[in-house]
Formats: C-alpha cells, sequence, structure tokens
C-alpha cells in the first residue's frame, strides 16, 4: 500500500473515533462495575441525568439494598418512571420540582422522601403501590389539600413527615388506614387551629400506640388527647397555649411547651404528668415565675430546660416539694437557666440542685449575697457570674470567696433615709447659725459724720472767674 492509502485510512479512523466520542457524550465516563451507580430512571440511565444508586447490606440478614439518591436534580414528576429499579430500599427525591406526588410502583421501597418540593395536593392511593414503605416525608411542600385516603395501602408505615406546610384543615379518619403509625409530623402548619376543641385520635383515626406526635407553629389553643393513650413525645412549641393542656395521656415522657403564652407555672399545669422524664419550656416570652409545688408531680423527671425566658425572675423554694410535705425529690440530673432573669436561688433548692449533673446559669444575672453562698459550694460548674454587688461583678460564682458573699444589714431605702436626714440636720444647723450671728432688731448702730469723714457731705463751689455779677 501506498503512502497516500495509508495516510487516507489513519484519517478515517480518526473520524470514526471522533463520531463514537461525540455520540457517547452524554454517557457516564465509567467502569462497567460503576455503571450500574446511575440506574434511575430509566430515560437518562447511565447519563448526567440519571441518579446516583449505590447498593447495601440491608440488616438483619445481610441482604441486598438499593439507595437512589436523586436529590438536586431539577426533576418534575414527568420525568420519574413508575416502575422502580428491583431491591430498591430507600428514594430520594428531596429539592427538585415536583408539582406532585409521583406515583411509584415497587414491592421493596421501604423509605420515599419528597421534601422541599412543590406539591400542592395529594390524592387518594397516591402511595397505594408502595405497600412496604415504612417512612414517608412530605415537609417543606406546600400542600394544602390531603384528599379522603390520600394514605390508603400503606399499612406498614411507620413515620410520616407532614411540617412544614399549608394544611388548614384535615379530611376525617385521613389517618386510620396507617395502622401502625408510630410518628406524625404536623408542625408549621399555622391554620391547623380549626382542631380546636377536637379529639385528635378519634376525629382524624391516629394510631391508638402513635409514640411521637409533634404540632409546634399550628395557631393551636386547645388540645385535647386520649388520657390512656401510650404517647411517649408530645411537641407543641410556638404555639398560644396559655397553660398546659389538662388532658394529656398520663404517660407522656418527653413535653416541649416552649414558646407559649404562659405567665406562671402552676401545680395543675404538671398535674397529670407523673411519668414525665423530660420538659422543656424554653424562649417563653411571657413567663414571670415558676409557683410553689409546681413541679411537685414530677416524680421521673431527669431534664428541665428554661432557656432563654427573659422575665422568668423567680422561683418558689418549694417548687420541688409537695403540699402535703413529704419530701420525695425527682431523680433531676440537669437543670437549665440559661439566659432568664433569676437573680436568686432560695436555700432550700440545695437538695435539688445539690444532686444535678448538669446545672446552666450562663447569662443569669446572679445577686452574691450571703442567701446565695451556699451555692458556691456545689461540685459542678454552673458558668454563673456575678451582677452584685459591685466589687465581684462579672467573676464565676466558684471564684468568688466566701467573706465576699455578704448582706447588707440595712435594707437601702434605709440608707437613703440616713443621708437624707443627715442632709437636713447639716442645713438646720447652718440657719442655726447665720440666725444667731445676725444683730438684734432692737439695735441700732449710729455713727458721727464730721469734717474729714467719708460720708460728710460734699459741696462743690463753682468758679469765682466764671461768676461776673
Amino acid at each position: 500500500m501506498t503512502k497516500r492509502s495509508h495516510f487516507a485510512l489513519s484519517c478515517i479512523a480518526i473520524c470514526l473515533l471522533l463520531l463514537v466520542s461525540c455520540s457517547q457524550s452524554e454517557l457516564i465516563d465509567a467502569n462497567d462495575e460503576d455503571v450500574d451507580r446511575f440506574c434511575y430512571p430509566a430515560a437518562h440511565k447511565n447519563s448526567r441525568l440519571s441518579c446516583e444508586c449505590s447498593n447495601v447490606s440491608a440488616s438483619p440478614w445481610g441482604m441486598r439494598a438499593l439507595h437512589i439518591d436523586c436529590s438536586y436534580k431539577d426533576f418534575q414528576a414527568e420525568d420519574l418512571t413508575a416502575l422502580l429499579p428491583l431491591y430498591i430500599d430507600t428514594l430520594d427525591l428531596s429539592w427538585n420540582k415536583l408539582n406532585r406526588a409521583p406515583v411509584f410502583n415497587s414491592d421493596s421501597l421501604r423509605m420515599l422522601n419528597l421534601m422541599h418540593n412543590n406539591i400542592s395536593s395529594i390524592s387518594a392511593s397516591n402511595f397505594a403501590r408502595i405497600v412496604s414503605l415504612k417512612e414517608l416525608y412530605l415537609g417543606w411542600n406546600s400542600i394544602q389539600l390531603l384528599e379522603p385516603q390520600a394514605f390508603a395501602g400503606l399499612p406498614h408505615l411507620q413515620v410520616l413527615n407532614l411540617a412544614h406546610n399549608n394544611l388548614h384543615a384535615l379530611p376525617a379518619q385521613i389517618f386510620a388506614p396507617l395502622q401502625v403509625l408510630q410518628t406524625l409530623e404536623l408542625s408549621w402548619n399555622r391554620q391547623l387551629n380549626q382542631t380546636n376543641g377536637l379529639e385528635l385520635y378519634g376525629s382524624y383515626g391516629i394510631n391508638p400506640k402513635l409514640n411521637a406526635l409533634r404540632l409546634d407553629a399550628c395557631g393551636l389553643s386547645e388540645l385535647r388527647l386520649p388520657i390512656d393513650a401510650p404517647l411517649r413525645e408530645l411537641s407543641l412549641r410556638r404555639n398560644l397555649f396559655v397553660r398546659v393542656p389538662s388532658q394529656l395521656p398520663r404517660q407522656l415522657q418527653l413535653l416541649d411547651i416552649s414558646e407559649n403564652l404562659l405567665e406562671q407555672l402552676l401545680p395543675v399545669d404538671a398535674a397529670n404528668l407523673s411519668q414525665l422524664q423530660q420538659l422543656y419550656v424554653e424562649d417563653m416570652p411571657l413567663l414571670q415565675g415558676i409557683a410553689a409545688h409546681a413541679f411537685a408531680q414530677l416524680h421521673q423527671v431527669h431534664s428541665m430546660s428554661f432557656q432563654n425566658c427573659r422575665r422568668l425572675s423567680w422561683l418558689d423554694g418549694d417548687a420541688f416539694v409537695p403540699a402535703e410535705g413529704n419530701v420525695t425529690l425527682p431523680p433531676l440530673s440537669t437543670l437549665s437557666f440559661r439566659g432568664t432573669m433569676l437573680r436568686n436561688f432560695n436555700v432550700s433548692l440545695s437538695p435539688v440542685f445539690g444532686k444535678l449533673a448538669q446545672l446552666d446559669l450562663n447569662g443569669v444575672p446572679l445577686h452574691c449575697d450571703c442567701q446565695l453562698v451556699w451555692l458556691k459550694d456545689l461540685a459542678i460548674q454552673t458558668n454563673g457570674r456575678c451582677l452584685r454587688p459591685a466589687r465581684v461583678r462579672g467573676l464565676l460564682v466558684s471564684s468568688v470567696r466566701r467573706d465576699e458573699f455578704s448582706c447588707e444589714r440595712w435594707p437601702r431605702w434605709a440608707y437613703g433615709l440616713i443621708i437624707l436626714a443627715l442632709i437636713a440636720l447639716c442645713a438646720a444647723g447652718v440657719y442655726l447659725i447665720v440666725m444667731g450671728l445676725r444683730p438684734h432688731r432692737g439695735v441700732t448702730m449710729r455713727r458721727k459724720v464730721g469734717a474729714g469723714s467719708p460720708y460728710a457731705r460734699v459741696t462743690i463751689e463753682p468758679n469765682r472767674q466764671e461768676n461776673f455779677h
């Protein structure tokens, strides 16, 4: 073959290679072992638009499970195929542009994440073909409508998240198909206050064995729950409650009533919460005090937080003591008053504080006087600092000497009266001295005025030369 023929063949080969590379420009540059990492959706399989798939060993027998991550792909519902790959276990479709909840078909999918999309409604039986689903996350959408039977066909669902949507009302018995539901999240549906006065479990078919219920920022001012329900966790942050709801499950172990409108904590607020273990009363805008015996019924509580209650200024020394006088201290180990306005603590609280493993007094304006010296004897670091008296301002309670925890013998107003009295006495003394030095009214001072006296009459005679007469 001639040199020209060799040159022609080489040019043709180069052109063929360029064509092949151009035709495969959208494919993933990966080895054969890595191609399965990009398996869904079928229309974009093994391309730049496909989701990342990863194989893991699922418990308890180490069977094959497929995790598919489709987040941040700008998918719409039309871009997704109903049939999901085999062995799929989790599907993450968060942060896309879905305007409706896709209909999927799979007998192995356990977790579906549809958060941060533009879904506005859930149609009836939308998820009926993924019967093995256990976790469904629909938060951070714009859901306004849940059709009746929207969650039909999900007999194994345990976690349902509907937080941060626009739900105003819920259809009757909407959660009835979810017979094993353990966690229900309805927080930040600000107009959900239409449920006020309703018994939630009976009205909406909530599983009586529900473990956790979250109703933060729903505009609620009333709440009725069955007393015998085995509910363990209840979150009611940022609502409109002026008292802790009286009808709460007895077996409740965690209650978050933060950011509500309570002005005082009274014994009635915790009367039926004998099994409570964690209590959060944080960021309360109106809370000013904690009354005597307010926590007397909390026999099992081990953690309490009053953080950032800016108006909380007094805590009764008998807050943990029953009214009957039988002292049974709770197993309290963690207590936080961080950011409150409490200035002092009664010495009757020392048995409770002495058992704490953590006490947070950071930002509390303490008055380090003789009534607070017992706080220095605690074995834990509280991070509490003195505001008064001025000589120890800014110092940690633990670093102040015991002899500096002194009390004034007289109240400050008494010192003020004494100073005013002394000023008045001084003024009266000066007045008397001045009046004593003044001459008597009957005394008249006479002086003889002579010719050489400066008080003599001065006569100016005219110049005789100017007088022509």
